[in-house]
């Protein structure tokens, strides 16, 4: 079957890599390697009922996969419907799929945070822990002093374990009014929160098979595009996960996606740069370097298929 979907543009890709790239880069440390969280009974073993208490508790235990204090300071605020994302049936399909409101998830008060859930997404599990992952993005962003926005707190919630949860909810199909029909709970589009999914799996060595097995097949399309991008971007990869810095300042080269023999061709033209005769192309040490690298990583990818 033909792909429907194509990747982000370019200047999408090199906002996601540049922003993933600065969270690492200035809070790597506190970041470190977090689990990929799963949406399952080894991740989340409480029973749940659609009321606050269950809500807040389920909440409180993303929070304690994240890199922020378990005590801190929450309270929740439950939103009614707007029209911006239900509709007359009170479905978020019934109402618009331009995806998730501008209005902030997290507002800062003197002594914690007040988060907002809309009582729509609470009936849809999927939904629910979307949009509690982009809280605890914001939650994260906040107590690093972060610009807190719907896109970046999106990354940030990639970028501490929560990519699985935010792609399954970037893509809800779900009958309206009208039939079936697919709504966004996210501010991202599936592709893009795809792209940053991939990302995370390539830096922290996670199997493709383990990301795409609890995601929607809507999500698996995106995910198994943007994986193939991140294996043709070696380089790109190895600079996120040990030289993020680098990326952060707006050096980003990036490769288009390519198959295996695209990948041998590309690794062929890396070894005539590296042998080529200093007389006639002369190599600093630096981009030998990061020609030898860049080699030793398709090396490595393609190994592995």
């Amino acid at each position: 079957m033909t792909s429907t979907m194509d990747l982000p543009a370019e200047d999408a890709l090199r906002w996601i890599v540049r922003r993933y790239a600065q969270l690492r880069a200035e809070h790597g440390e506190a970041i470190g390697t977090p689990p990929l969280v799963q949406p399952t009974g080894e991740f989340f073993p409480d029973a749940f009922r659609p009321d606050g208490p269950s809500v807040e508790r389920l909440l409180r235990r993303m929070m304690g996969y994240a890199p922020v204090a378990d005590d801190l300071g929450i309270e929740l605020a439950f939103l009614a419907p707007d029209e911006d994302n239900a509709g007359g049936c009170g479905s978020r399909a019934c109402g618009s799929a331009r995806g998730a409101s501008s209005r902030p998830t997290v507002e800062e008060l003197e002594d914690g945070y007040r988060v907002f859930v809309s009582v729509t997404d609470v009936g849809n599990p999927d939904v629910l822990t979307t949009s509690l992952a982009r809280v605890v993005g914001a939650l994260v962003l906040h107590e690093a002093g972060e610009e807190v926005d719907p896109g970046d707190e999106e990354i940030a919630a990639v970028a501490t374990g929560f990519g699985v949860l935010l792609a399954n909810g970037a893509a809800v199909w779900a009958k309206s009014c009208g039939g079936l029909r697919m709504a966004q709970a996210t501010a991202l589009p599936v592709e893009e929160v795809a792209v940053a999914l991939a990302l995370f799996a390539a830096v922290h060595g996670v199997r493709a098979s383990a990301v795409r097995e609890h995601l929607g097949a809507t999500q698996r399309e995106a995910f198994d595009l943007a994986a193939a991008w991140a294996e043709s971007n070696p380089l790109l990869v190895e600079s996120l996960r040990d030289r993020p810095a680098v990326l952060a300042s707006g050096a980003i080269d990036l490769e288009p996606v390519r198959g295996p023999l695209g990948r041998w061709l590309h690794r062929r033209k890396l070894d005539k740069e590296l042998q080529a005769p200093v007389a006639v192309a002369p190599i600093s040490d630096e981009k030998r370097r990061r020609l030898e690298e860049a080699r030793a990583l398709v090396d490595e990818v393609l190994g592995g298929e």
